[in-house]
């Protein structure tokens, strides 16, 4: 199946113009060299990946889909989790465009050329769902190469999670800043434990167990190489998991 697929998106591209599912389900059809079987199972597999929703006719810009003068949110809650992996397949292609796109305009900045592409925060919640220790992810190599290589085309990560021990160490160990609420799963303690850094007068785990009031935090930075407790501000916005009790008066949303 995998030859097959090859062949037929080969095939496409060797005709340098843009092409669709539909467009691959009938180079696939025309493959004489392909077990009637294997196309079969292709054909069934690319049927229902038309059906996601997520495949445009025409390609689509990168300023179609995110504005350079606004924060944008792209919500994968949207999508199926169950569907093999959909969400990260979307954040992968994302990602991946970002970096080749943002690269490319790198050089021009170089040359004192203008650019149409600024720099890049690209900031994931849920991150060990895509970047998850001890297992593979559609996404996870990308993003592992956005934080080991992005800092010379001007690509930033961030990541946040409620489980720092689910996080593959090779992502965890990139990080330049920490912002660690307090959390009791010893496994996730040990997790940003690891993480501890010479210039520290104690290990990570002693810091962040001497946390106790509601909203503190602690702030690991390796750029002054310092750490400073904070206290992080309630939230203005309303969010489904606050307890029945809780009462939001404000209007205003930030």
């Amino acid at each position: 199946m995998g030859i097959a697929l090859w062949r037929a998106v080969d095939t496409l591209h060797e005709k340098d113009q843009p092409f669709t599912v539909d467009d691959i389900l009938a180079e696939i059809k025309r493959d004489t060299r392909a077990k009637d079987t294997s196309k079969e199972a292709l054909e069934n597999r690319l049927t229902v990946a038309n059906r996601w929703g997520i495949f445009a006719q025409e390609p689509t810009a990168l300023d179609n889909v995110f504005s350079l003068s606004h924060v944008n949110v792209l919500d994968l809650s949207v999508l199926d989790a169950g569907t093999k992996g959909l969400r990260n397949m979307v954040l992968d292609v994302v990602a991946r465009r970002l970096f080749t796109e943002r690269t490319r305009e790198r050089r021009r900045e170089e040359f004192g050329l203008s650019t149409k592409l600024p720099r890049v925060w690209l900031a994931i919640d849920e991150a060990h769902q895509f970047v998850p220790k001890g297992r593979t992810s559609l996404c996870k190599g990308m993003l592992i190469r956005w934080v080991k290589e992005g800092r010379q085309p001007g690509l930033s990560l961030i990541v946040a999670t409620q489980q720092p021990a689910a996080i593959d160490p090779e992502l965890l160990s990139q990080c330049d800043v920490i912002i660690a609420h307090k959390i009791t799963t010893w496994d996730d303690i040990y997790a940003l434990d690891r993480l501890s850094a010479t210039y520290m007068t104690g290990d990570l785990k002693s810091y962040i167990r001497s946390l106790n009031r509601r909203g503190e935090a602690l702030l690991v930075d390796d750029e002054t190489e310092s750490v400073t407790t904070i206290r992080v501000r309630p939230r203005f916005s309303s969010h489904g998991g606050a307890e029945i009790q809780e009462k939001t008066t404000r209007k205003s949303l930030f």
